[in-house]
């Protein structure tokens, strides 16, 4: 990576004019004028026998020729108060655009992590409930940081914690026994069926205190796991887990290991009760709670007065049986933001009842995600189903394709699946993850927008010229041609790729590489129809661009491919 280079060969000239360099950092200018890096350190650094930050950058500069420029460089200025600009030879980026071309899908890859583990937690879906546009977000997200931490070279470990008892399962039973079940064979029809039985149940206990009492009733066997109860729920609960099942494989997620409530329930009850004789609980009114206000939180309870643990119990026994299955560095659980003031009481109560967990484990908020009619909620049955959102999006993907003449009826299928599920998994991770989404179906597709089927159309694209040209491998020019705006432009966005992967992982923020991947689509795109590739005037030259042309193409599919979208090799 060029800015690694970079910063150890600045900090010489620094170290010689007996300047620390903690404060150097670069950054791409907006403005490609401005060069490739730029630092602002003469800016942030005063100097008692120095009176201006441009003298200052000035000496640093001439200080960094002295010891002779890298060759890595074609030049270095200084601009405005003391900005100091760093120019890249043009030949060393198009070794970049070499490097990509053996690496092909490696390229990005680094050994940063050096094999430490790391957990990432998500999906989180209750069985006996749909699967929402919400639990959408937190499996793309956790699924998108999982392939961005492994490219950096740490060990992932993917698990999804379930709330598979409780009393939203009880409400479910309770409604499943009134409404009956009948017959049925196919997988869509039993998870309406249970999505109608929550829901009747949900008002029943919200409006009736006789079935209040017997949903309370039915939560009750359910832990003490009374036989009748528990056939039912085992019953409707795997219909829960084959729906989840197929929808993780359309979404190209796995997992490692899946926790469900049901088998940290009574563990975590025995910890809270034994951690009670330590003092780390204490009781109130009849229940057991975590005295949170004394370490500056608040309080929580995790036995009920009824003597059932609550999620707060059952975290406790979770994060124990994590951290005795996986050797873990952190523990990153992938969760809505209304659960903030939640996790900072668990993870204060883990410090004292799991030690090998503590300081190890963070919450990765997000943001919600609205349509027009406001924040995805299950209450009442109005949330939006996941399997409805991808028929929707589809059908939309279908139309355009119905018009392509150059893929036949089984292309076609393949491509509305993949287009379907890039569109919508990118129109997700396209936003910074703690900011709240308006989810557009049209703008989701776009084809000519900041969208996945834009970046996919790009693919094919590039896959089109490549072989048009013949070739089974891309020939390398041998050497650069006096370069087009359009050709710099490129050379000058691929290089940044690793870099990106790199602050895109440690910042927990795919996002950046939507936000690239979208102007390195639009800048070739420009190329595309401003330059010649096929005819080109001569045979470098024609090498040259398509050597362009596979390198944007490889970049296109591994940075999706963090994103956990496919590409269509034709489109």
């Amino acid at each position: 990576m060029f800015q690694n280079q970079l910063k150890k060969d600045f900090s010489k000239a620094l170290k010689k004019l007996k300047i620390a360099d903690k404060d150097l950092e670069f950054e791409h200018p907006a403005n490609p004028e401005h060069g490739d890096y730029s630092t602002n350190i003469a800016l942030r650094l005063k100097k008692k026998d120095i009176p201006t930050p441009f003298d200052l950058a000035n000496q640093i500069v001439n200080t960094f020729r002295g010891l002779g420029l890298p060759e890595y460089l074609a030049k270095i200025e200084i601009k405005g108060a003391g900005f100091i600009n760093i120019w890249l030879k043009d030949e060393v980026l198009f070794e970049e655009v070499k490097k990509v071309l053996k690496a092909k899908e490696k390229y990005g890859s680094s050994g940063l992590g050096k094999k430490k583990g790391i957990m990432f937690e998500f999906a989180h879906p209750n069985t006996h409930k749909q699967f929402h546009i919400g639990h959408l977000r937190t499996t793309s997200l956790g699924e998108s940081l999982a392939r961005f931490y492994e490219t950096l070279g740490y060990l992932v470990y993917r698990t999804n914690y379930q709330g598979d008892i409780g009393l939203h399962v009880a409400k479910c039973l309770w409604g499943v026994k009134k409404l009956g079940i009948r017959p049925m064979k196919k997988l869509e029809t039993k998870i309406d069926f249970l999505g109608k039985a929550y829901t009747k149940g949900n008002q029943a206990y919200e409006e009736s205190k006789k079935a209040k009492k017997e949903i309370d009733e039915i939560n009750q066997k359910l832990y003490q796991k009374e036989p009748q109860s528990r056939k039912l729920w085992q019953k409707t609960k795997e219909w829960s887990l084959a729906y989840f099942k197929e929808i993780y494989q359309r979404l190209n997620t796995h997992f490692d290991r899946f926790y469900f409530e049901s088998e940290v329930a009574e563990p975590g009850k025995k910890l809270v009760l034994a951690n009670l004789k330590k003092g780390v609980f204490k009781k109130s009114e009849g229940a057991i709670i975590f005295p949170g206000e004394k370490h500056g939180l608040h309080n929580r309870v995790f036995i009920t007065q009824n003597g059932l643990p609550t999620y707060e119990a059952k975290d406790m026994a979770l994060a124990k049986l994590q951290f005795s299955e996986f050797k873990v560095d952190q523990c990153i659980h992938v969760v809505g933001p209304e659960q903030k003031g939640y996790f900072e009481v668990i993870f204060k109560a883990l410090e004292q009842v799991v030690p090998q967990a503590a300081n190890k484990e963070k919450h990765l908020s997000y943001g919600w995600v609205r349509l027009k009619k406001g924040k995805m909620s299950s209450r009442m049955g109005t949330l939006v189903e996941i399997n409805w959102l991808l028929a929707e999006v589809k059908k939309e993907i279908e139309k355009i394709l119905k018009e392509n003449k150059n893929l036949n009826k089984t292309q076609k299928k393949k491509v509305a699946e993949m287009v379907t599920v890039g569109a919508v998994k990118y129109s997700i991770l396209k936003f910074s993850p703690n900011s709240e989404i308006q989810f557009d179906i049209k703008e989701s597709i776009n084809i000519e927008g900041d969208s996945a089927p834009y970046l996919q159309y790009t693919y094919a694209r590039c896959q089109s010229v490549l072989r048009k040209a013949g070739n089974d491998s891309t020939p390398l020019a041998e050497k650069i041609p006096q370069l087009k705006p359009e050709e710099k432009a490129l050379l000058r966005t691929i290089y940044k790729y690793p870099n990106l992967v790199q602050e895109a992982g440690e910042n927990f923020a795919p996002n950046l590489v939507c936000n690239f991947l979208f102007d390195l689509a639009q800048k070739y795109n420009l190329f595309y129809h401003q330059q010649s590739i096929l005819k080109a005037g001569s045979e470098d030259l024609k090498n040259f661009r398509l050597a362009l042309t596979a390198a944007v193409a490889q970049i296109i599919k591994n940075g999706l491919y963090l994103l956990g979208i496919e590409v269509p090799e034709r489109m």
